[in-house]
């Protein structure tokens, strides 16, 4: 073999290689509106305009997107009449797909996608988000920078040298949540609870109670935390709250702290861990099934 025929033959051999070997993390930039993230990408090519979701239990999409978009989107979707409560109201769906994959820019979304009629939104569960060279299920996130993406395998080994490590599982609607002690000092009385706490990104609080559950309602009716109502900007009551001197959950620290209560009759957890209690770099391995809070 000549010299000039091996070089060219090294040379095509390492063109063939680049495409996986130099195949980069994805990251999306976060835009917040009204409490709620937001990110623009592509849906099999198709540019939208996404809510950045864990509590919901599926790709939660328009009527009106899908419509427009079906050819592209090509999903096996059957007709339903399900209802869903999330984001404080009751959402009728009219179409679903028990499985899809679907381009998310540079990443695969995997999962169940449930079409809303009259919902011009796209709500989407980060739980459901892989990489496109390994397949793995992890997704780190900076909310102080706005910012979120997929990371492979390979590279989350050195982001969590140092990080709070907990257990995730995942309830009845395939929504992450982490099994946890809640340490509560109010009014010069402290009081302390085990349970699960869903991990909501649509959710801009920092903790929501759920009055209905276990020693959450017993805590609750012993007098000495007193529940005040909480309104939006229209008067509207939205949900009860109480202020927090001290508050320790998932080995977190917080001092003079609103917490909400509400009863969310659906859920089986304890409560919700929102937007601010994120406000830390935060890697979610949901294939591992692990929470890593990098302070």
């Amino acid at each position: 073999m000549t010299k000039i025929k091996l070089i060219i033959l090294l040379f095509v051999g390492v063109l063939s290689i680049l495409p996986m070997a130099a195949q980069p993390d994805t990251a999306f930039k976060l835009v917040k509106e009204d409490g709620h993230f937001y990110f623009t990408s592509s849906v099999n090519g198709v540019k939208a305009r996404l809510m950045f979701e864990s509590g919901v239990p599926g790709f939660m999409m328009g009527d009106a997107f899908y419509e427009a978009h079906k050819d592209s989107l090509k999903m096996d979707v059957k007709p339903c009449d399900e209802k869903i409560r999330y984001l404080g109201g009751l959402r009728h769906v009219k179409l679903s797909a028990a499985h899809a994959r679907l381009r998310i820019g540079d990443a695969v979304f995997e999962g169940p996608v449930k079409i809303v009629e009259d919902d011009a939104n796209l709500k989407f569960p980060i739980q459901m988000l892989r990489h496109a060279s390994d397949s793995s299920n992890i997704v780190w996130m900076n909310l102080e920078k706005s910012e979120f993406g997929v990371i492979s395998r390979e590279r989350l080994q050195g982001l969590v040298k140092k990080a709070k490590t907990m257990d995730l599982s995942f309830n009845k609607w395939g929504m992450p949540m982490v099994k946890t002690t809640l340490t509560l000092k109010v009014n010069g009385r402290e009081t302390s609870i085990e349970g699960n706490f869903i991990a909501d990104m649509g959710n801009a609080s920092l903790l929501f109670l759920n009055k209905i559950q276990g020693n959450v309602a017993e805590m609750l009716e012993n007098g000495w935390i007193v529940l005040k109502e909480a309104r939006n900007k229209e008067g509207k009551y939205v949900a009860e709250g109480f202020y927090a001197d001290r508050m320790t959950i998932c080995d977190r620290k917080f001092k003079g702290v609103s917490v909400g209560v509400f009863p969310f009759k659906s859920m089986d957890e304890y409560g919700i861990l929102g937007l601010k209690f994120f406000d830390i770099p935060t890697i979610f391995d949901f294939s591992e099934k692990k929470l890593y809070l990098c302070k």
